[in-house]
């Protein structure tokens, strides 16, 4: 079990220093740091540490919300998981403030990465009792990605984050939402809580379809195993290897 701010935080001893990671960071935690500049790639090329940042602050001041946080001993994050309620604009919103969440971001700083610790917070972020009763969604958009900095393809980008993933026991879903679908390249995963009940898995499952010419494909999520083994878009190499940790 990863602690919360009341505890001792979690660490990770890396190349360049110990990492601290907390997770249920409060505003004011986030707002005593600062973001590494090799932060804010998820959101757009080029997107201001400063606002991510504030992101981050607006995020953790809802109840609901987890944001687990990586920084060293200048009080720099350099990685971060957002856990929140998903918009209510979104198809998934509707479910919002009823036990299901959206993992919108999960970056570590380019000059970071390789050294576990997105391992780390996700492990965090699924382990806690938070979690217990709820579902976790996880959306992979290739827009969002880092391709430039990692010199991957996108498809390989694609086996990277979802082997990541995988080892925090989230499940592939398909879906027909439209921005899921609008590249071949983009993905849907779930973390169903042990403790998640009927109903709200029952609903949930209900959001993947709206198209009823799809209902045989509702409920019957697959590993990720299962999907990189049958589904390869990706024929190539193994992009964990010298890859980006994050989306």
């Amino acid at each position: 079990m990863c602690s919360t701010e009341e505890e001792r935080d979690e660490y990770l001893d890396t190349p360049r220093g110990r990492v601290w990671i907390r997770a249920h960071s409060r505003p004011e935690f986030i707002a005593s740091m600062r973001l590494d500049e090799g932060m804010g790639i998820f959101a757009a090329p080029h997107y201001p540490p400063s606002r991510e940042k504030k992101a981050l602050e607006r995020l953790a001041s809802n109840p609901e919300s987890n944001i687990i946080v990586a920084y060293n001993q200048e009080g720099v994050i350099v990685g971060f998981v957002a856990i929140a309620p998903p918009s209510p604009a979104e198809r998934w919103g509707k479910l919002s403030g009823k036990g299901l969440l959206e993992a919108m971001a999960i970056e570590v700083s380019r000059g970071w990465r390789s050294m576990g610790i997105a391992d780390k917070m996700l492990e965090c972020a699924v382990n806690d009792d938070f979690f217990y009763d709820k579902i976790v969604i996880c959306t992979g958009y290739s827009w969002h990605w880092d391709l430039e900095s990692t010199g991957l393809s996108k498809e390989e980008y694609r086996r990277m984050l979802l082997r990541y993933l995988e080892k925090a026991g989230f499940m592939y879903y398909d879906t027909d939402e439209p921005n899921v679908n609008l590249d071949p390249a983009n993905f849907f995963t779930a973390h169903i809580g042990a403790g998640v009940e009927e109903k709200l898995l029952h609903e949930f499952e209900r959001l993947l379809f709206k198209d009823p010419g799809w209902a045989d494909f509702r409920g019957r999520p697959r590993t990720i195993a299962e999907v990189l083994g049958r589904n390869d878009l990706l024929n190539g190499g193994d992009g964990a290897r010298g890859g980006s940790e994050g989306g």
